[in-house]
């Protein structure tokens, strides 16, 4: 209980940043989803200085420990199309799971590359806590 009631106000500060990015969208006629430019916005003044990451961490990291809950009205309309249960529909999870596959090792091999010649530094402790 402790936990939520902390991070209350960070998830309302993660909500005004992105309430600010839809508005910006809809102000400009941006062709961006509103809750990336204000993800964005966020990442900025946490990059600047203005924001300490410690006003949101905590926040976010509930947020994001609840995610399956936001894809739950998505995967229940999968049942509206029922041919993605068929064979279109491996067809369809073998590209994405192939896609992600490729991904998420080209990523690996890039990382290690990179730390192999020196360009990253590993944080083996936090200093801020």
């Amino acid at each position: 209980m402790k936990s939520w009631l902390t991070a209350l106000p960070q998830i309302l500060l993660l909500f005004v940043f992105a309430w600010v990015g839809k508005w910006l969208s809809a102000a400009l006629q941006l062709q961006i989803p509103g809750s990336l430019i204000g993800m964005g916005l966020l990442f900025l003044c946490l990059q600047l200085g203005w924001i300490r990451l410690k006003w949101v961490e905590a926040g976010a990291a509930l947020v994001f420990s609840q995610m399956i809950l936001f894809f739950v009205p998505a995967i229940a309309g999968i049942m509206q199309y029922p041919w993605l249960l068929g064979i279109k529909g491996l067809l369809v999870m073998l590209v994405v799971v192939s896609g992600a596959a490729l991904v998420m090792i080209s990523t690996g091999v890039v990382a290690e590359r990179m730390f192999k010649l020196g360009e990253v530094k590993r944080r083996d402790s936090v200093e801020d806590m």
